[in-house]
């Protein structure tokens, strides 16, 4: 293989040494997933030590990427499917989630020299949702699969005859507390009737807006202080899931939020929604 300078080297040369990932118990509800990566390279088969500190980093980044890919691949899709999943049954997100990948971006580097070679040591990032000051501008893991959620069909969404009377005006968006539940994130969850008629999912939300369509925190106090739903946001309560990933809200505040949601803005098509998981 030759470099642009015509150095020859063996691909022998460079070592990628086992570093396995880290993350935080769900990806999703943190927004962004890094993994360490480590790369050597003989000094000796080098013509110069910037080339061994160069191709030792290289060595490195490609480690962190698998490692990467190794902990995107388990994001779970739906109850029963994964990111993997997802890209083997489409060649579309199989290659999108190759490009993020590749536009992991670096959060930590270290080279030092050790017995004749170089040592690379490189934490590289991805962005999950856009839930991170450093992903508001990045392309994410959430928007990549979002083509492939499935979507309800329009029989099936909740259109009540009458609204709610009395309701305030001027909601800004919904924070749904399902602490006393066991729930973990997915990419397809969303709020439904006892009667399974759904009140929120990926077809309400306008995909163009370069949001996210759902959002993660794990207190009432951090999803106030949270500029995701705005100043004054509807607050519910969900006791029940059904299938994983359907929140069942009661008929009551089912028609809250599509009551809320009409005097407000359409809120949940900007997806101003704010899931509270423990």
């Amino acid at each position: 293989m030759k470099l642009r300078n015509g150095l020859t080297y063996s691909l022998l040369s460079i070592v990628l040494l086992p570093c396995p990932g880290f993350a935080e118990p769900n990806a999703l509800s943190q927004g962004l997933v890094q993994a360490d990566g480590l790369g050597t390279v003989d000094v000796a088969k080098t013509r110069n030590l910037i080339q061994a500190k160069l191709l030792a980093k290289r060595a490195a980044i490609v480690d962190a990427q698998r490692n990467l890919l190794e902990m995107v691949e388990g994001v779970r899709v739906t109850s029963g499917t994964t990111v993997k999943d997802a890209q083997i049954e489409s060649d579309i997100v199989a290659n999108r989630v190759k490009g993020l990948l590749k536009g992991a971006f670096i959060l930590s580097e270290r080279t030092s020299k050790e017995e004749g070679t170089y040592l690379a040591e490189v934490t590289l990032g991805m962005c999950i949702t856009a839930a991170v000051q450093k992903c508001a501008a990045r392309p994410n893991l959430a928007q990549v699969v979002y083509d492939v959620l499935p979507k309800t069909a329009e029989k099936d969404i909740f259109k009540p005859n009458d609204k709610l009377e009395g309701i305030e005006s001027g909601f800004s968006g919904l924070i749904v507390n399902l602490s006393d539940i066991e729930v973990e994130p997915q990419l397809s969850m969303r709020l439904v009737t006892q009667e399974g008629k759904e009140v929120y999912g990926p077809g309400h939300f306008d995909s163009g807006s370069g949001l996210d369509w759902l959002h993660w925190e794990k207190t009432l106090v951090a999803a106030k202080q949270s500029t995701v739903a705005g100043d004054k946001p509807l607050f519910v309560t969900a006791s029940q899931t059904k299938n994983d990933s359907d929140i069942i809200l009661s008929e009551e505040d089912a028609l809250k939020v599509y009551s809320a949601n009409e005097k407000g803005g359409d809120f949940l098509r900007k997806g101003k929604v704010i899931f509270v998981v423990n």
